[in-house]
C-alpha cells in the first residue's frame, strides 16, 4: 500500500537535489529545466502582463490555476493532458523563483541605468539656445563657468566678429564674386553654429546624466537589503517543486495517485501562505509600519521591480537560446 507514496517521496527528493544544485547559476538552472525560446519569450509576455501585482501577481496565477484543477482529483482521475499542462508553467515558476534568488543574492546583477542619449540638436535655432543659456546665467550667475557655455560664448564672438568682417568687406565686393563672398562666410557661420551646438548637446548630456545618477541613486530597489529574502525563494522553490514533481509521477505512475492531487488541493492556502509572506517581508524591508498605506505601496513597488529585472533576464535567456 505504501509503496507508491515511498516511490512518489523519492521522486520529490531527488528532483529537488536536482534543482537545486543546477539553480547555482542562470545557465546552469535553464540546462537544467530546458524551456525552448517560445516557453521563455512566452514567460516574459506573461510577467508583463502581471501589471496590478507585478511578480507576485504571476506567481498567484500559475499557483492558483494549477491548484484548482486538482479539485476535482477528489471525484475523478485527471486526465494525462490535462496534468501535464500544468508541467511547463510550473517549470516557468520555477524559473522565476529561483532567477529573483539570483538577482537578490548578486549572482545576476541588476540592470545598469542605460547612458543618457545626446539629445538632438541639428536642427536647433542658434537664437533659442543663445537665450537658453542667457536663461540659466540669470537664474545661476555660477553657469557661466561651465567650459560648454564658455566654449558657446567663444564661439558666438567669433560669429559676431566674422559678421562685422563681411559687412565691412561687402560694400567692395565684385558683383559677380558676391555671390562667392555670401557662400564663403556663410560656411564659416556655419561652422559656428555647429560648434554652439554640440557644446549644448554637451551640456544637455551632463545634465540628463546627473539627473538618471540621482534617480539611480534614489531607486528603492537597489536601497533594500535583498539578500534577506533568499531564504523564502528557497522554500518557495522547494515547495513548488514537489508540486511539479508530484504532476509528473502521476503521469507516469497512475496507480493509487488520486490522494496525492488530492493532498496538493488541500494545501492550497499553504501554497498562497508562501506568497503573503513574501509581500510581508517586502512591507519589512521598506522599514515602515506593515499595515501602514506606504509600506504597502513600497511592497507593491518592489514586486514591480522585481517584474522588470526578471522579463529582462528571461528575455535575454530567450535570445541566447534562440541562437544556439
Amino acid at each position: 500500500m505504501m509503496e507508491p507514496m515511498i516511490e512518489l517521496e523519492k521522486r520529490i527528493s531527488g528532483d529537488w537535489i536536482d534543482l537545486r544544485e543546477a539553480a547555482a547559476d542562470l545557465y546552469s538552472l535553464q540546462d537544467f529545466l530546458k524551456l525552448p525560446a517560445p516557453a521563455l519569450t512566452e514567460l516574459a509576455s506573461a510577467l508583463k502582463l502581471a501589471v496590478e501585482g507585478g511578480e507576485l501577481e504571476y506567481k498567484e496565477s500559475v499557483l492558483r490555476s494549477v491548484l484548482n484543477s486538482l479539485e476535482s482529483a477528489k471525484y475523478q482521475s485527471l486526465a494525462g493532458e490535462d496534468i501535464d499542462a500544468h508541467l511547463r508553467p510550473l517549470e516557468g515558476l520555477l524559473l522565476v523563483i529561483l532567477v529573483q534568488k539570483l538577482l537578490c543574492l548578486g549572482v545576476l546583477p541588476q540592470a545598469r541605468p542605460k547612458s543618457p542619449e545626446a539629445p538632438a540638436t541639428e536642427d536647433l535655432d542658434v537664437n533659442l539656445i543663445l537665450k537658453d543659456i542667457r536663461n540659466r546665467i540669470q537664474a545661476n550667475p555660477e553657469a557661466q563657468k561651465h567650459p560648454a557655455v564658455k566654449n558657446i560664448y567663444l564661439q558666438l564672438a567669433l560669429y559676431q566678429k566674422e559678421k562685422q568682417k563681411m559687412e565691412e568687406l561687402r560694400p567692395n565686393i565684385k558683383p559677380d564674386k558676391r555671390a562667392t563672398f555670401q557662400e564663403n562666410f556663410q560656411g564659416a557661420f556655419e561652422q559656428v553654429f555647429e560648434s554652439i551646438r554640440k557644446n549644448y548637446a554637451a551640456l544637455l548630456t551632463e545634465e540628463a546624466a546627473r539627473a538618471q545618477e540621482a534617480r539611480s541613486q534614489e531607486d528603492l530597489f537597489r536601497q533594500l537589503p535583498l539578500k534577506g529574502l533568499s531564504p523564502l525563494l528557497t522554500e518557495q522553490a522547494r515547495e513548488v517543486s514537489r508540486l511539479r514533481s508530484t504532476l509528473a509521477y502521476t503521469l507516469e505512475d497512475k496507480y493509487k495517485t488520486r490522494d496525492p492531487l488530492v493532498r496538493l488541493y488541500q494545501e492550497k492556502p499553504f501554497f498562497l501562505k508562501l506568497l503573503e509572506r513574501e509581500e510581508a517581508v517586502y512591507r519589512q524591508l521598506c522599514r515602515g509600519p506593515e499595515v501602514s498605506a506606504a509600506a504597502r505601496e513600497c511592497a507593491l513597488q518592489v514586486s514591480f521591480r522585481f517584474r522588470e529585472e526578471l522579463v529582462r533576464v528571461i528575455e535575454r535567456l530567450a535570445r541566447s537560446e534562440e541562437g544556439r
